[in-house]
């Protein structure tokens, strides 16, 4: 797809696929005049294969951060892009390319709108190091009624089939489905826990900047806490948007999300202190 081939052929060289010292090698051949290109894949890779589509990309127009204006709209590449990067880089990302999403219509502020990043979640995760991939869960080798061994194209949850997934001999042969089930869901509330508690300050500090903007605080005050909810807002709207309530990473899903309350709580704080400020000078 372009727009992956785009991110891999970046000068920067700044993709999680650049600073994997076992990435897949890629070939990019141009055809009909450079108007199209293809990348080759040294070997059958299922991350590159499903992260044409299963990952976090801008395929819409959008804000200009500098200018606060929606004027970002097609041909500008910014419309057609992909940033390949992992939840705790995404924000540095699209400040240095200029992007947001949308604007809040309670705070004013610009924030950026995630898709489906699970190709740049399972990059570097547990199981990406112990040698799985996307097939290994979603593409199983199953038997039909004949006995023929074939390779399902269901691409569903691991749970669908637990036998031919989680607990065949090359991954958890140990564990029954009972205790895979369980493991999955502990996991998996784990985050949703953590999600609901990122949540809970982010709407905070939406309600804080109201707050500040009604008691009149100075713009750059605003436009600082405006910055801090962006900063939370990436960390917890990422995982909204990937589709395993972080099992795919949960180390990674722990620690985002943990900062997202700590962004969150960095911006009521600044409002707090500008108020107090405001109430003293009275």
């Amino acid at each position: 797809r372009d727009g992956l081939i785009q991110a891999l052929t970046r000068p920067e060289k700044d993709t999680l696929w650049h600073k994997d010292a076992k990435a897949t090698k890629i070939d990019v051949k141009e055809f009909r005049d450079g108007f199209r290109k293809i990348a080759l894949l040294e070997k059958y890779d299922a991350k590159l294969q499903c992260g044409q589509c299963h990952v976090e990309y801008n395929c819409n127009p959008g804000y200009d951060p500098k200018t606060g204006e929606y004027s970002i709209k097609a041909p500008d590449q910014r419309t057609n892009h992909f940033p390949f990067k992992n939840v705790l880089q995404i924000y540095d990302h699209y400040n240095a390319l200029g992007f947001r999403d949308f604007k809040n219509t309670l705070t004013g502020g610009l924030l950026w709108k995630a898709q489906h990043p699970e190709a740049e979640t399972f990059w570097g995760s547990t199981h990406d190091k112990a040698g799985a991939s996307c097939n290994s869960c979603h593409m199983p080798k199953v038997r039909n009624a004949k006995g023929t061994v074939y390779t399902s194209h269901w691409q569903t949850s691991p749970r669908s089939y637990l036998k031919q997934t989680c607990l065949t001999s090359n991954c958890h042969p140990n564990l029954t489905e009972a205790q895979a089930n369980y493991e999955i869901d502990s996991v998996r509330n784990f985050t949703k826990g953590k999600m609901r508690k990122a949540e809970f300050w982010l709407s905070a500090l939406i309600d804080k900047i109201v707050e500040g903007k009604k008691a009149g605080l100075p713009p750059e005050v605003i436009r600082e806490a405006q910055e801090q909810h962006q900063k939370a807002h990436v960390l917890w709207e990422w995982w909204t948007a990937e589709n395993s309530d972080g099992f795919h990473n949960p180390t990674l899903a722990r620690e985002s999300l943990t900062r997202s309350v700590e962004e969150s709580r960095k911006g009521i704080q600044l409002i707090d202190d500008a108020l107090g400020k405001k109430t003293a000078s009275k």
